[in-house]
């Protein structure tokens, strides 16, 4: 059992860097395929992309100040993935402009919450030397990427087309074996760009009593105790 819940721990570590990396480069590696078929420049493509990858971080991150002191950071980052699957698959099924650039802004805002919400971790795991593998993933996404669109180029967009879907199929494991290991995040980020932790009380699951509980409370009941 503690072998088995390493492992999948060790998967879902590693596809951080895996579905962040991947995801990012395939999308500026599919510009000239996407070009053509939506009939657009390449400059204007590159902008487009470029200002939605901006605007949506900006946007999940003002996001998560009011969120996760609300809701807590379980409630909010346990589904980031799902969001970003969501995403993906407008991507994927691309149409017309306003179908990719909707998919592309939903998809990269939930990524962005879920790179912030778990290099942090990574990085300290990596750094006790415990799990070194935790960061190949950064070296696996762009790499796999880069093999399936030189390999498959004849099939056009067809190819970024399957690329994204896998990333979709993989981002679906992760949410379930996350959903499994029974995470409290009270190691996570609760907001950024400042503390709200005197303002508002964050919301943790108690998995003894099996409901949410806000800190204040938690605090109260040792002082009775």
């Amino acid at each position: 059992m503690f072998k088995s819940e390493s492992f999948i721990r060790l998967v879902v570590f590693m596809s951080v860097g895996y579905l962040c990396a991947g995801t990012v480069f395939s999308v500026f590696a599919s510009i000239p395929l996407f070009t053509s078929y939506l009939e657009v420049s390449f400059m204007q493509a590159s902008l487009g992309i470029s200002a939605s990858f901006i605007l949506s971080c900006v946007c999940a991150m003002v996001a998560l100040r009011y969120l996760v002191p609300r809701y807590g950071a379980k409630a909010i980052y346990e589904q980031d993935v799902l969001i970003f699957m969501i995403g993906m698959l407008f991507v994927a099924l691309t149409i017309n402009k306003a179908m990719f650039m909707i998919g592309l802004f939903v998809a990269i805002a939930a990524l962005c919450v879920y790179f912030y919400e778990n290099f942090r971790r990574q990085i300290t795991v990596a750094r006790k030397g415990k799990y070194f593998m935790v960061l190949c993933g950064w070296m696996l996404g762009p790499l796999v990427a880069v093999l399936v669109i030189t390999m498959f180029k004849e099939y056009g967009l067809l190819t970024i087309r399957i690329l994204f879907a896998h990333y979709i199929a993989l981002a679906f494991f992760v949410w379930i074996q996350r959903l499994e290991l029974h995470e409290d995040y009270k190691d996570a980020s609760q907001i950024l760009f400042g503390s709200s932790e005197k303002k508002y009380p964050n919301p943790v699951y108690d998995e003894t009593e099996g409901h949410k509980r806000t800190n204040a409370a938690q605090n109260d009941n040792k002082r009775k105790i």
